[in-house]
């Protein structure tokens, strides 16, 4: 990944490269923060990849005991700080913006709300890999469904849960929009939690309470672009995040996440070109007004705008060579997604709410589970398959 800040051109290497990388950057007043950063990052990945079934609760007990080791227990140290807490006192605007960008998109906050723990790992991505999947998030849905079929099982396209069935405190049924009844020892709802609480009523007051305060603002203003053959240089790297200004809050078009497709992928772009997604956090209540008022589509061409300077940005006058612009906003997830509100992103990983405070799979509903990105750990791949682990465990020992 390629970070573009108001003054500077970071490339966030995954090995060795990263440490001259940052070193010239940031300069070594910051070395002593990526080094505590990283040390903190190689126990908590070492912990994740133990499948730690957090939040803690007495049916989880095993699963938690056969996780922790020794090896473990530095981290106790981290609970209850943020990532600002090992940054230097007075961070340059620089280091800021960068922590702060990658974090938005990794954490859904900053630094100063950050859980250090997750944070720290949050930053670590690069370092432990990232990777560039043919057909993109399609591709992990498709593997998936195949996963599906080969172990029996059916995919109801076309169709909408209506509800969640439960009796004496048990899930007992799950009913699609056209009335089919299907009957279940247990259930995964692989779904937003607040549109679980809509399907399961009887999920009771004080789990819909919690639902409703989870601090949640973030929607996504999303741009597609179809760019012709030699607009993007083969070399470039496909993903990139822009910083327009330090003087404004992140989000809201001041800073943009870009994703290019592989040079030669004939499934995404044809004839040699190139398609590329742009995204940025949007704030879900101002969409709610400017459609309520009568201005969306004034908002709409700002954020647009935004975008698309931010794709000059990285390649200078492909905006105006574009063969295909469309964009989406959180309307436009929640019509196509039933994502409530079209919240994108989950809940922002700060002290109060991940790790031993994080929304967890279990429901006050047995045999009734949550997996996805309002789920521990939250948001990304990484994240929402770790959810779906423990979601599907706790599933098998209820079967």
């Amino acid at each position: 990944m390629v970070v573009h800040l108001p003054d500077a051109r970071i490339t966030r290497f995954g090995d060795e490269r990263w440490k001259t990388e940052r070193f010239r950057v940031f300069g070594p007043e910051a070395e002593p923060f990526w080094s505590a950063q990283e040390r903190i990052a190689d126990r908590a990945w070492d912990l994740s990849q133990r499948f730690l079934p957090l939040p803690y609760d007495p049916a989880s007990l095993l699963d938690f005991g056969v996780a922790i080791r020794p090896r473990h227990l530095p981290l106790l140290a981290t609970l209850g700080r943020t990532v600002a807490s090992i940054m230097p006192a007075r961070p340059t605007a620089r280091l800021r913006a960068f922590v702060d960008a990658q974090l938005l998109i990794t954490a859904q906050t900053d630094a100063a709300h950050a859980d250090l723990a997750y944070g720290s790992t949050a930053l670590d991505m690069a370092r432990e890999g990232t990777y560039h999947l043919p057909d993109g998030v399609s591709g992990i849905a498709n593997a998936l469904a195949r996963s599906v079929r080969r172990g029996g099982s059916a995919i109801a396209y076309g169709r909408t849960v209506a509800s969640i069935e439960s009796r004496r405190g048990r899930a007992r049924a799950v009913v699609l929009d056209d009335g089919t009844r299907i009957p279940c020892g247990a259930a995964i709802a692989a779904i937003p939690a607040q549109n679980l609480v809509a399907l399961a009523p009887a999920l009771g007051e004080t789990y819909r309470a919690r639902v409703a305060s989870l601090p949640q603002r973030y929607g996504a203003f999303m741009l597609y672009c179809g760019l012709p053959a030699g607009v993007v240089p083969d070399s470039l790297e496909t993903h990139h995040q822009v910083v327009r200004t330090y003087d404004e809050a992140l989000g809201d078009g001041n800073s943009a996440f870009l994703s290019f497709s592989e040079p030669g992928d004939v499934r995404r772009a044809r004839g040699g070109g190139r398609a590329v997604t742009l995204s940025t956090h949007a704030d879900v209540a101002r969409f709610e007004r400017a459609y309520a008022d009568g201005t969306l589509p004034t908002l709409v061409a700002r954020y647009e705008a935004a975008l698309l300077a931010a794709l000059d940005r990285v390649v200078p006058g492909a905006s105006a060579r574009a063969a295909f612009v469309e964009s989406a906003t959180p309307h436009t997830f929640e019509r196509y997604t039933g994502r409530l509100r079209g919240l994108v992103g989950g809940v922002p990983q700060t002290p109060d709410h991940t790790l031993i405070g994080a929304f967890g799979h279990r429901t006050p509903i047995a045999g009734l589970f949550l997996c996805g990105d309002t789920a521990f750990p939250g948001q990304s791949t990484v994240g929402a398959s770790l959810s779906g682990f423990n979601a599907a465990r706790a599933a098998l020992r209820v079967l």
